[in-house]
């Protein structure tokens, strides 16, 4: 069972997300719920889930099998796109291949292949503890700017979840970024 902290820390990353994928699915081509796509590849945020580590969430995109050339392999394509994942910044904690088959009829179905990226975020890359001390001290001085959160009472509190709200949001985005610059790598290289 999950603690109210956990809760909040979930609600308030899950608003960083939401604002990405509105964002995202705005500047690009929507997709059904929290997928767009850009140039025919199809890109998830996955959802926020809170884990011993910290707080934790999936993007994948699909592999554009139709448009490979006749020489490559979708192994290669994921190969290709994982070792530039693996070799940013923040690399993620999984990089996987995943199928997914669909049965559309009896007589049909719909296979994809998708790289999916697992990234994870501890409490201290959420936020930091001494700028929130400063911003407190600001705020004690000029309460105007502190934000409403029920349930919440403290002003630390508070800017804790705003600053888990922003970071999620700038860190997944730089995520999304560099995975959509990876697969325009790959398709460079790999596609006709």
């Amino acid at each position: 069972m999950s603690t109210f902290k956990d809760q909040l820390f979930q609600e308030y990353a899950t608003k960083g997300l939401d604002r990405l994928r509105s964002e995202l699915r705005n500047k690009y081509k929507p997709k059904k719920e929290n997928r767009f796509d850009y140039k025919n590849i199809t890109y998830e945020i996955g959802a926020i889930k809170t884990c011993r580590e910290g707080l934790e969430f999936e993007i994948s995109s699909k592999i554009p099998l139709e448009l490979l050339s006749p020489n490559t392999s979708k192994k290669k394509y994921f190969n290709y796109v994982k070792d530039i994942m693996l070799k940013k910044d923040k690399t993620p904690l999984t990089v996987n291949m995943e199928n997914i088959v669909t049965t559309l009829s009896e007589n049909e179905k719909k296979e994809r292949d998708y790289v999916k990226l697992t990234y994870v975020y501890s409490e201290d890359e959420l936020y930091n503890s001494d700028e929130i001390t400063k911003n407190v001290e600001r705020l004690k001085k000029n309460p105007a700017g502190i934000p409403a959160i029920s349930g919440v009472t403290t002003i630390f509190g508070k800017l804790v979840l705003v600053s888990i709200e922003e970071t999620i949001y700038k860190n997944a985005k730089e995520n999304i970024n560099s995975f959509i610059d990876a697969n325009e790598e790959a398709r460079k290289k790999y596609c006709s």
